[in-house]
């Protein structure tokens, strides 16, 4: 029989041989009390586990309800849910079958019949129902399994989820697992062997919501309402005219639940957003209200939002603005817009000290900072005195360190050990930018004792995961000297450390 490779696996199969030892040398008593306190203990391991795997869901949910690319995740979340549960069931059932057989409970709540090895081997091996237990673990682990795309992350997940049926023994003289697992075999030793079975199959569904999750960047689900105007511009020519596209920003394409107006006349709405059309001939500022009008999805309830918004009529002018943000950042692409109102775009010339501006089409340029500090863009033409804007450069802000969902804290043994590594999340960061973690030391502290191991990516190596394997209830858990590199960085920033306290 292989060695398992999860440290937890492992600690079972040593109990069972200890206890099954303990057995032949007719310590009966103590060693039955004992196999029903391991059975106890992994029924509560299956409760916290669970729990965890209902907020994962739940996590998945959310995130899929607020933005629509997620939704493969959460039909994938549900069904490996529906396998783990449908599996856990099946295993209650012949749960069930061996308490009744062995006449249900006695006056110290354990069964009359705990140490009657004829039920065992007459219900698991003489009909068949340690073989169909074989078929389904395996059935359900390899369900499991396909849920996962990718064939690389798919083959990490097959080593790590524990729901599988171990080789049998070179020395055995059984012939089969069943016989091997159940042959003479008390009922007070089955009952755990198959809670372990369910403990195994939630510990997997943990392993395949976590790969999920890990897919999914975006954390923040909005909850509020914000009405929003998109104008094509703020400040127009005298004669010209002006247009904007009005939206409530959570729900923009659910159109058929919103009305919009604009200072009381109603306007048509498609894909769930209004256009808004003036061509003002007076020069000044023009104020508005617009209103929007949501019936909510869930509860059929109404609500109104307002928000006054305005726009400059003007003569010849010019503007430059940041498309995303007031500074730009160094290491990333910047998007930047050029509008010179009453000036023909032939005309306009653009030009920039301490950033790199490339042509985009429409008066947009795609701005490269040079150096951390200040940029500027100098606009003239068209009759046009040269007039200069000037921005801050920044590097990009420091990322969140993450695990999972987590930033550290508690977390169940089973979903710690469930984890492939650490990331850099840049949270509230509207670029399209990513950091790497360069290496980290994880220091594991058990009843005083600490060990420590160095590890070169965000990614579990072999020391790392070494101690993460070998993880128990109590462990603390510190990952610390965390370096990340991020696009512009000419060396890592220190990241401070997370510490995890394991339940």
């Amino acid at each position: 029989m292989s060695i398992p490779k999860e440290p937890r696996q492992l600690m079972v199969n040593l109990m069972y041989l200890v206890l099954t030892c303990m057995l032949a040398l007719n310590v009966s008593a103590e060693v039955l009390q004992a196999f029903f306190s391991m059975d106890k203990s992994l029924g509560e391991s299956n409760r916290l586990v669970e729990g965890s795997n209902q907020q994962l869901v739940q996590a998945i949910g959310d995130q899929a309800a607020a933005y629509a690319q997620f939704q493969p995740y959460k039909e994938k979340a549900a069904q490996a849910q529906a396998i783990s549960t449908e599996f856990y069931d099946y295993v209650d059932k012949m749960r069930e079958a061996l308490l009744a057989e062995a006449g249900g409970p006695g006056p110290d709540g354990l069964p009359l019949r705990k140490a009657d090895k004829d039920i065992p081997t007459r219900l698991f091996l003489n009909e068949g129902g340690g073989e169909r237990l074989q078929k389904k673990v395996e059935e359900t682990r390899e369900k499991l399994l396909l849920l996962v795309d990718e064939p690389a992350a798919r083959n990490e997940l097959s080593e790590r989820i524990p729901l599988k049926i171990n080789e049998l023994p070179k020395d055995t003289d059984k012939k089969s697992w069943a016989q091997f697992t159940f042959q003479q075999m008390p009922v007070a030793a089955v009952l755990p062997t198959l809670t372990k079975f369910q403990n195994d199959a939630k510990v997997a569904e943990t392993a395949i919501l976590n790969h999920f999750a890990s897919k999914m960047n975006i954390t923040v689900k909005p909850d509020k309402f914000a009405p929003v105007i998109a104008a094509d511009k703020s400040y127009v020519i005298r004669g010209e005219e002006f247009k904007g596209e009005i939206f409530l920003a959570a729900y923009s394409s659910t159109a058929d639940n919103i009305t919009v107006s604009v200072d009381g006349k109603p306007l048509p709405v498609r894909d769930g957003k209004a256009v808004f059309v003036a061509n003002p001939n007076t020069v000044g500022t023009k104020e508005h209200e617009m209103s929007i009008r949501l019936t909510n999805p869930l509860t059929g309830e109404a609500e109104v939002y307002r928000k006054q918004f305005s726009y400059e009529v003007g003569d010849r002018s010019v503007t430059v603005s940041a498309d995303q943000m007031n500074v730009m950042y160094i290491g990333v692409e910047n998007p930047v817009t050029v509008v010179a109102a009453g000036i023909p775009s032939g005309q306009m010339k653009v030009s920039a000290d301490g950033v790199t501006l490339k042509p985009n089409g429409n008066g947009k340029f795609i701005a490269t900072p040079q150096r951390i500090g200040k940029a500027t863009v100098t606009v003239s033409g068209g009759g046009l005195k040269p007039t200069s804007f000037e921005y801050r450069v920044k590097r990009i802000p420091d990322p969140v360190m993450m695990m999972s969902r987590y930033k550290g804290g508690r977390i169940s043994v089973g979903e710690f050990i469930a984890q492939t590594g650490i990331y850099p999340l840049l949270e509230g960061f509207d670029f399209n930018a990513k950091c790497d973690v360069q290496g980290f030391n994880v220091v594991r502290v058990r009843k005083g004792d600490a060990v420590e191991a160095m590890n070169r990516t965000g990614r579990f190596g072999t020391e790392a995961r070494r101690l993460i394997d070998d993880a128990k209830r109590g462990d603390i858990f510190y990952f610390e000297k965390i370096r990340v590199k991020c696009p512009g960085d000419e060396i890592p920033r220190d990241m401070g450390g997370m510490m995890f306290t394991l339940i």
